[in-house]
């Protein structure tokens, strides 16, 4: 093995860290790993990360304080273009509900003016959405914004009496999915000590042997089990053994029954972290009322708004964060929620929400009746550059409906490109209507519909 890309992907690796990722990469029970993954994280990031983290602990007063994002909003006006025009002639505080939202509109068609100025884009790193809500955003990132997420797991975990160790000789976490296509690797953390961490695909395609996946879990003996909620619910289903300190779910909405079943099947904290690429963690689940979500950064000022106003109940909207590369000004999530006003028993400081719309997962069978993960289908619609937007429906009679809003014209080569993607993740015998009119639908059509269900 030439280990110089592990070493220049992870470039505080030391050597002793490498050893043990080797026994990880060649296990008996290992996936077949197909890239090369490190976290960028330079000496110069440290103090920026460690500045963060004491916030994170120490701050927690903070959370959601609106002086806090004044002075952030002050300190980048006049260099972002984005930020500018918004805000001229607007004076602060005072007409800070007066701003117009951000939206995901914006962050595909205005994000080199969004973008602050003057900074080096060398170390840019672009991170797609995974398109499950809308059209894919490619969000700009930076190595010691991600960084960030190591103390802000950690915290959450920390909340619900689980330490994790950093420990180079331990695999701190194993992040499960079940998809048709992903990437899969294991690398080291320069932020938890060198622990080791790995990201697997459920798939049996992907083992050499039927049972590999689980005894790969098991020899790892991993902290905690990260995840979207369909691959735990998979895991589940295909008989997985091993028993974390914690599972920590993002990605989309953990239902109640699907808690209350990996509670059962786990017998451990179960984590519903609130968070996505464009805004990083938001909030976390309240260790004694996980019906409720703890904000959980004190560099994000969140509102809640109906009908143009801060409300009690309304759409998720964001204003903050830490990444340079993409500042956000009272953006717009698409989910919803309210404020949950009642002082809470678990101790934390910090303000509460309860999501009510979130991005509640929906699920599909190919024609031999098996689960169909969304996000294999955005994987393949957003291969096209030309797909703005997609709604992709399984009817009550079982065949399949692809709406889209194509960027010129949808050509017989690309309609036959992505029926021949799509037979192959639904099955060969699968009827599928491609029509590109989403245009003529509403602009905030469900993006993913499966009449079964309803």
């Amino acid at each position: 093995m030439d280990p110089s890309p592990y070493f220049q992907n992870t470039p505080l690796m030391k050597q002793e860290w490498f050893s043990s990722l080797q026994k990880t990469l060649y296990s008996r029970y290992a996936p077949k790993w197909n890239a090369i993954i490190g976290d960028r994280i330079q000496e110069e990031d440290l103090g920026f990360i460690q500045d963060f983290e004491t916030k994170l602990y120490q701050g927690r007063e903070l959370v959601g304080n609106f002086s806090l994002i004044l002075s952030w909003l002050r300190s980048i006006r006049f260099f972002s273009p984005f930020f500018y025009e918004r805000l001229k002639g607007i004076a602060l505080p005072e007409g800070f509900e007066c701003i117009p939202f951000m939206t995901r509109e914006d962050l595909q068609e205005q994000i080199t003016d969004i973008l602050p100025e003057p900074q080096s884009l060398s170390r840019m790193i672009i991170n797609p959405s995974s398109g499950t809500t809308g059209r894919p955003i490619l969000a700009p990132n930076h190595p010691k914004s991600i960084g960030c997420y190591v103390p802000l797991i950690e915290y959450s975990l920390f909340r619900h009496g689980v330490s994790n160790p950093h420990d180079f000789l331990k695999t701190s976490a194993i992040q499960l999915c079940n998809q048709n296509k992903t990437i899969v690797y294991a690398t080291c953390h320069s932020l938890a000590g060198g622990a080791k961490f790995a990201k697997i695909n459920l798939k049996q395609s992907e083992w050499p042997n039927p049972d590999d996946w689980n005894l790969f879990i098991q020899e790892e003996s991993p902290c905690f089990l990260s995840g979207d909620p369909y691959s735990f619910e998979s895991a589940m289903r295909f008989g997985l053994r091993y028993k974390p300190k914690a599972i920590h779910s993002t990605a989309s909405e953990l239902t109640n029954n699907l808690y209350k079943k990996l509670k059962e099947h786990f017998d451990c904290p179960i984590i519903n972290f609130y968070s996505s690429n464009e805004t990083g963690p938001i909030a976390y689940s309240c260790p004694n009322d996980p019906s409720t979500m703890h904000l959980i950064s004190p560099d994000i000022y969140l509102e809640l708004i109906q009908d143009g106003e801060p409300s009690q109940r309304g759409e998720v909207t964001v204003s903050g964060g830490r990444n340079p590369f993409l500042p956000l000004l009272r953006y717009k999530t698409g989910d919803w929620g309210e404020w949950v006003k009642e002082p809470c028993l678990c101790g934390e400081k910090s303000p509460r929400i309860r999501l009510l719309e979130g991005r509640r997962p929906v699920f599909f069978t190919d024609t031999k009746g098996q689960l169909v993960n969304p996000i294999d289908i955005s994987r393949i619609l957003r291969q096209d550059p030309n797909i703005l937007r997609h709604q992709f429906i399984e009817t009550k009679e079982g065949t399949y409906e692809i709406h889209l809003s194509i960027l010129g014209i949808l050509s017989k080569e690309a309609e036959s490109l992505l029926r021949k993607e799509f037979l192959h993740l639904l099955g060969q015998d699968a009827e599928i209507h491609i029509m590109p009119d989403l245009d003529r639908k509403e602009s905030k059509s469900l993006v993913f519909i499966n009449e079964r269900n309803d």
